[in-house]
């Protein structure tokens, strides 16, 4: 088992204390396994990125994953995490192949730099991922809007564009299947 899904685990030991919370997150697993989420805001590569579990497709993901999940979705949507795809030299190898996710990793787009820890054994992160000047981006309010009653029937998330100065954050490169 990695450390994230150690970390997985232990929100899972605290949700399923909740019965309204644990029985959302199977609610979740549900619309994964039915492909429900496959579309609009969550499809798999954003799944993938938050589940942190190259050995499973969301689909599979065991319970604990998907409680994990639910919760780092529930925080970029209530504002509390700002998510950011960022575009790099392509997908990420196993974590065996340190020079070629390195190689990778060194075509992440400025403003964004991304340096890999050669020596990573199991660690927390595999890396850092910086960005050198202020980057504005979306972050959201907690609250949802329908952009058009008539036709449509899914509910959009409210942003608010945010700045975020320069500084580092932690680097997962993880490949998916």
């Amino acid at each position: 088992m990695t450390v994230h899904e150690d970390l997985a685990e232990g929100i899972w030991e605290d949700i399923r204390k909740q019965p309204e919370e644990a029985a959302a997150v199977f609610r979740v697993q549900n619309m994964h396994i039915n492909g429900d989420l496959d579309q609009d805001v969550i499809r798999s590569a954003y799944a993938d990125s938050l589940g942190s579990s190259a050995r499973f497709r969301p689909a599979r993901w065991p319970v604990y994953q998907t409680a994990a999940f639910a919760f780092l979705h529930a925080l970029i949507g209530g504002g509390d995490v700002a998510y950011v795809p960022i575009r790099t030299g392509g997908t990420p190898c196993p974590d065996a192949d340190r020079v070629g996710n390195a190689a990778l990793l060194a075509r992440t787009c400025p403003p964004f730099s991304a340096e890999l820890d050669m020596g990573q054994n199991g660690a927390d992160c595999d890396g850092t991922l910086r960005w050198d000047k202020t980057i504005e981006l979306s972050r959201g309010t907690g609250a949802f809007f329908y952009q058009d009653n008539c036709r449509n029937r899914g509910q959009s998330r409210l942003e608010c564009r945010t700045t975020y100065q320069p500084r580092s954050a932690p680097l997962e490169a993880t490949p998916f299947s």
